[in-house]
Order: structure tokens, then sequence, then C-alpha cells
């Protein structure tokens, strides 16, 4: 088993390079952050995994500014993105930026794709928000091309382009590593699971427990099978609350969906059977105040050291 940690890294925080410089000597794989480009003031439902929305998601930096910052200050830790909000993204732009940041660290980025939930977000960024899982999709096929093809051109509903340059390519090959950021205890997954056997590298979901990873790997390896894709070589990820693990406090923004903690070794032993690659430990968000601490913590309740 792979572990990563996965935080809210505030840009008026702990600087990242301390983070991931950290995260690295105690002997974690990865270290992950989402986005919000912008958020608005007024939103109707701001309730997400049943909390409201932490006054901190206001203070989400550019991830590919502060993973830049994490390459160079790193050799091994693997670095990704939980999630890339794809569908407010220029895929011409996002394509050369990704690009750009696995050549300086060397090919190790990891790119968790998403299509957000803040409704009020998709006509600020240019789209209805109906049209945010398709646009997703598309674009991700349409970075797929750029990434590959020397003269790459596409046309979709979304996105077209006429054939052009789009350097420098990805290190890793044939391209970055797209996992599906989507699914969670409460939903019914089996949409998801199909996008991921049809267009992603793998699956990055939240608050599964193992039983629940067991059965719904079961129907991925289904659908990879529907789709001629090899499900043993499917990047199995999960997002799991360092609460839930025994080994750190309750993130903010991951509510009261399981109060009860588990110990750590029987958990991942239980994740692992179950087909479970990479355990994220959600972590507190990485303020000032608690400096490194949660990831310390957490290294030693899994014991990383």
């Amino acid at each position: 088993m792979q572990f990563g940690i996965s935080s809210n890294i505030l840009w008026q925080g702990v600087p990242v390079a301390e983070v991931a410089a950290t995260a690295e000597a105690l002997g974690f794989e990865s270290l992950w952050m989402g986005e919000h480009p912008i958020l608005p003031v007024d939103i109707a439902n701001p309730n997400r995994h049943g909390v409201d929305l932490p006054d901190n998601y206001r203070h989400m930096p550019d991830p590919f500014v502060w993973l830049t910052a994490a390459a160079t200050a790193t050799s091994r830790l693997r670095l990704g993105l939980n999630i890339c909000l794809v569908p407010q993204r220029n895929p011409l732009i996002l394509a050369k930026q990704a690009a750009s940041l696995d050549h300086i660290s060397n090919g190790r980025l990891i790119m968790g794709v998403g299509s957000g939930w803040i409704e009020e977000e998709a006509p600020i960024m240019g789209y209805e928000f109906r049209q945010r899982g398709p646009r997703t999709h598309e674009f991700v096929e349409a970075l797929k091309t750029l990434w590959t093809e020397e003269q790459p051109s596409f046309e979709g509903e979304h996105i077209s382009f006429p054939p052009l340059y789009s350097y420098p390519k990805p290190v890793q090959q044939p391209h970055l590593p797209l996992l599906l950021g989507a699914g969670n205890h409460n939903t019914d997954n089996t949409r998801v699971l199909k996008l991921v056997a049809k267009h992603y590298n793998g699956w990055l979901p939240v608050f599964l427990d193992p039983a629940q990873m067991r059965q719904q790997l079961a129907q991925l390896k289904e659908y990879c099978e529907l789709e001629g894709r090899d499900f043993s070589a499917m990047d199995i990820t999960l997002l799991v609350p360092a609460v839930t693990l025994g080994v750190g406090e309750r993130p903010t923004f991951f509510g009261e969906h399981d109060a009860k903690a588990r110990d750590a070794k029987e958990l991942v032993a239980e994740y692992e059977d179950a087909g479970v690659k990479r355990i994220l430990c959600g972590l507190v968000d990485m303020t000032r105040e608690n400096g490194v601490q949660a990831i310390e913590a957490a290294a030693k309740g899994l014991g990383l050291h």
C-alpha cells in the first residue's frame, strides 16, 4: 500500500516546500492538493459532505504553481491534483502547464480530474453547470490528443482546434496518469465507474469503506473488460480522513460521515485486500498554527517512521 497526504495547503499557511519536504522525509509517497480558482460570494447551497463550506476554501492557491515549488524541494515525492477542475480551464493552456510540471518534477505528476459541484462557479467561468460532465470528459480527450500527437487537432462540442504544435509533451508516456476524482459512500457510482473504464487511468473516490470498495472495484473490472481496458493497470486511490484511520483530527470539510476511528493497520489491510493501491490520508488545513505536526502524527500512526 502506498500512502499520500491530501490537505488544503493555504497560500498564507505553511510554505508548500516545507510541507512537501516533510512528507517525503517521513516516508509518504505523494502529496495532493485541490483547487477552486474562484469562489462566488453568494452560493445557494454551500453544504458539502454534511458541513458548510469552510472559510479557508477562499484561500486555495493555484495548484500548478504550488506543486512546482513542492517538486523543486523534493526528489521522490509524487505530486497529485485532488482535484483539478478541468471544465474551468482551457485545455490548450492546461496541457502545457501540466506537461511543464511533469518535466520539472521528472515525471512525478498525477492528475485527479473533477467537474466541480458549486453551480454558481460555472457561468462565471464561461459555461452552463449542466454541461460540466460532458465538458470535463471531452477536455480530457483533448488533453490526451495534445500530449500524444506531434500535430494534434480536435473537433468536439466544447473544444475544437486545428492542427497545431503543443510542447512540451509529458515525461510520462503515453500521457499523464488521469484519475477520475468522483464517487462516495452516499451515491450510486455506476455512471462514474463506467466513465473511469472509458476515459481514465484510475479512480479516486472518497469515504468508501472496504466492503464498498471491494464491490465497486468488481463492477469497475467488468466495465474495463467491456471497454477492452486492463483493470490491473488501473490506479485505485482512495481518500480517507485521518480521523477514520485513527491518526489525526477530522478535516473541516469532511463532516461527520464516520465518527468512529479504526485501527490504522487493520483498516489499511482491509482496503488493500479489497484492491485499493493508494490511501490518501485527509489532513487538516495546512495553517501556520498547526505547522507540519499533522503530517508527523499521521506518519507515526501509519507506521511510516
